[in-house]
Order: C-alpha cells, then structure tokens, then sequence
C-alpha cells in the first residue's frame, strides 16, 4: 500500500478589520431576551494566496419562547474579517486548477472561523468596555458547526490586459 504523505497547511493571519460595528441603543431594551444570527462568509485571492473571512454577530430581541428566527433590527451589529495568506506549497495542495476551484478543507475553514469569532469577541468587548453593552458576548460555540462541509470558492477568471 502507497503511502500518502500529508501537507501541513501554514498559514499567517496578516489583516484584521472591523467592517462594521454599528450600536444601536434606539432598538435595545434592557430585560428582553436576546437571540445571536452568526454568519460567516469565505473568499479567497489568488494571485496573492488569501483566505479572507469574514464573520458577523447581529444581537436581537426576541419574544419568549418563539421558535423562529428573530427578525427585529439589531441592536448589536459586528462584522469583523480576517485574512490569512498561504505559503505557496499550501496553495498549491488546495488549489483545484482543472476545476478553477479553491477547496478549504472543513477543519481548516473552521479553525479560520474560529479565530476570526475569537477576534470578533475581543474587538466587540474592547469597544464595549465600561458601557451597558458590554454584558453581550459572542458566546464561544463550535463554529465548525455552521459549516456544512468543505468551502469551495470558484476562483476568478484570468484578468483581461
């Protein structure tokens, strides 16, 4: 039996940004209970090797025991990216060229989110600090679980001159 030997994927988080935190005190009542919608998107360059992440928090009131989403204006709104480069060799391995595709693999695109989740946290509670706000916490969960499977990014089309 051949042996198939495994590449580690190394990678560095070179960018963060807050694309959004948008506080809403007008839609905030305190005492009423309060739901999380978490998202996270993936996109990737290929010329320059980067995985960006992007992930949102929107905290909403909600009514006792309702069973469906919350659909009231946010009175938290966080979006935050980070953005990891691949060495070349890592690349290589994810990049599916005969199908223009870019495949992130299910562990590594949930350790992605998770960091950035963990980096959103941080940021939300730094510009939170010492107001009535800062009682709200992008609670620690397993990201990995809002993603179904492997991210597949169909990679852009050679640019024209």
């Amino acid at each position: 039996m051949a042996e198939q030997q495994e590449h580690h994927v190394n990678f560095a988080l070179i960018n963060v940004k807050t694309e959004k935190l948008d506080i809403h005190p007008e839609s905030f009542v305190d005492g009423k209970s309060v739901a999380i919608k978490a998202g996270m998107n993936f996109g990737v360059d290929k010329d320059k090797h980067f995985v960006k992440v992007l992930f949102n928090n929107k905290f909403v009131h909600k009514e006792k025991d309702e069973e469906q989403e919350p659909d009231g204006d946010p009175f938290i709104d966080i979006t935050v990216s980070c953005v990891f480069v691949l060495d070349p060799e890592s690349w290589k391995k994810l990049e599916k060229a005969e199908n223009n595709m870019f495949v992130v693999p299910h562990g590594l695109a949930s350790h992605f989110g998770m960091l950035a989740a963990s980096t959103a946290r941080g940021i939300l509670h730094n510009e939170t600090e010492n107001t009535e706000y800062n009682k709200f916490i992008i609670p620690a969960n397993d990201v990995g679980a809002m993603i179904p499977g492997n991210i597949q990014i169909l990679l852009n089309q050679e640019k024209s001159a």
